[in-house]
């Protein structure tokens, strides 16, 4: 968990106005963007777990990170990625996502990269669940059957689409 918490005011409270000094305070610096890109799987395990990104400046900052278009266009690729690898023939050193899981859920892979290809505002716990999913080698893409990579997926979408 994130030990360092700051003092930011309540986000529902603000107008959001660009001059408003409360916002300018929500954004975080230098240091807290560093420091969230070395700390990125911690905090990506603790946005997943719901915890608020206004709680502390390294959570804003990862969220941040994570639902820029560039970031969210990385994770896309990678999407696709997947199920390329998965159909390709085997390489000497490549690390390749399990074949039939893969491929059972392509429809799902696609729907979700041109859901964060897309313009729509996605939530970071979301976004933050499939990059942990992308990376986590002893998941489903890589170590599951279908109809786990199939939950995992579904579950990632609804988080980023903030649907229930």
């Amino acid at each position: 968990m994130v030990s360092q918490r700051s003092a930011l005011p309540h986000t529902q409270s603000l107008s959001w106005s660009p001059k408003h000094s409360d916002v300018r305070a929500l954004q975080p610096g230098r240091l807290a963007m560093l420091s969230a890109r070395v700390r990125a799987g911690g905090l990506n395990r603790a946005l997943i777990a719901g915890e608020d990104p206004a709680t502390s400046r390294q959570l804003t900052a990862r969220a941040l990170q994570l639902t820029k278009p560039s970031s969210r266009a990385a994770i896309a690729r990678a999407l696709d990625g997947l199920l390329w690898n998965a159909q390709s023939p085997r390489g000497r050193w490549r690390v390749r996502p399990h074949r039939e899981a893969v491929c059972a859920n392509a429809s799902a892979l696609g729907a979700l990269a041109a859901l964060l290809d897309g313009p729509a505002p996605l939530y970071a716990r979301g976004v933050a669940a499939l990059d942990e999913l992308l990376s986590d080698g002893t998941g489903p893409v890589y170590h599951g059957d279908a109809q786990a990579l199939a939950h995992a997926l579904g579950e990632s979408r609804a988080a980023m689409t903030g649907v229930a």
